[in-house]
């Protein structure tokens, strides 16, 4: 049985209260990964995970912390899923981990238990509370975090949603997006009745782990949200100084790399101060079969551009 803390505070209830207390009080209880480790490491601080529930817009948002061993702080990845979010790509997290970084993944309002409503465009601000969580000196301190180099990782819609939020974040120094989905496409879909955007639609229908959400809801916050918050072709100015992956996948039908990455290659290429790099490699939309490739080419990025020297 894993043993859990929660502990309230200004911004989150969880774990991250107080990492020091809820050590000593899961050495105490049994089957707690960290205690495991504690015992196996001596003073050594190792691995382990955090339960931490960031507040965003009033809402709790269930997350973890996938902590990286050593006193730190540690380099920290956020890991943003897609649409609904099945695929949550928690290998990558694990070898990342490995690797020294710290990764924290979370749901966005509304989705798997997450207070509030969902909203594809307020998944950006939920982020950003995310990362004020994460920058607090008393969370940064307790989980590790080396607030100088925080990063962004999304797969699907939460490429998209990496790439909005990066571009709204001066202090994000990486911004990763997988297989991204352009949700200014999107948009554009509803006015012309696009094949796509209409099975979209009738697959927002089956998501019941979201709450709030449907066909109707999701047509309402894309025409009401204005294409300059939407189509990641736009966001350039904002990720100029960072650093830039993007990654897809040759026989990926949901987010083709032709429509969903190439147009944004071309259009980030315009910064000479973006650094930017990207590929297409082989794979379906969770890159089922090149899943050693994409965490290799996604390690060697982080390790040369997003992490202390």
């Amino acid at each position: 049985m894993q043993t859990s803390i929660f502990q309230p505070s200004s911004s989150v209830t969880g774990f991250g209260a107080s990492i020091v207390l809820g050590l000593a009080l899961l050495l105490v209880g049994t089957g707690s990964s960290l205690a495991q480790g504690a015992a196996g490491k001596g003073t050594t601080l190792p691995a382990g995970i955090a339960e931490i529930a960031p507040v965003s817009q009033g809402a709790r948002l269930p997350g973890l912390v996938y902590l990286a061993e050593g006193a730190g702080p540690h380099p920290t990845v956020v890991l943003l899923h897609g649409i609904p979010g099945n695929e949550k790509n928690l290998d990558i997290a694990q070898e990342l981990r490995r690797s020294g970084f710290n990764v924290v993944f979370f749901h966005y309002r509304g989705a798997w238990g997450a207070e509030g409503l969902y909203s594809i465009p307020g998944q950006p601000d939920d982020v950003a509370a995310v990362l004020a969580f994460l920058r607090e000196p008393e969370q940064a301190a307790q989980l590790r975090v080396d607030t100088a180099h925080l990063s962004l990782l999304g797969h699907s819609l939460g490429g998209y949603v990496a790439l909005a939020a990066g571009s709204r974040d001066d202090d994000v120094t990486c911004v990763g997006a997988m297989a991204a989905a352009n949700v200014g496409l999107w948009k554009l879909g509803l006015a012309s009745s696009d094949d796509n955007t209409e099975r979209l639609l009738t697959y927002a229908d089956s998501l019941f782990m979201l709450e709030g959400f449907g066909s109707e809801a999701m047509t309402t916050q894309l025409l009401q949200t204005p294409a300059a918050d939407l189509d990641t072709r736009l966001f350039g100015p904002g990720l100029r100084g960072k650093s830039v992956f993007l990654i897809a996948a040759d026989e990926d039908d949901v987010t083709p790399a032709a429509v969903m990455q190439t147009p944004v290659v071309e259009a980030y290429r315009k910064f000479d101060d973006i650094k930017l790099e990207h590929h297409v490699i082989s794979g379906d939309h969770s890159f089922s079969w090149s899943r050693d490739q994409l965490t290799a080419l996604l390690l060697e990025w982080l390790q040369r551009d997003c992490q202390s020297s």
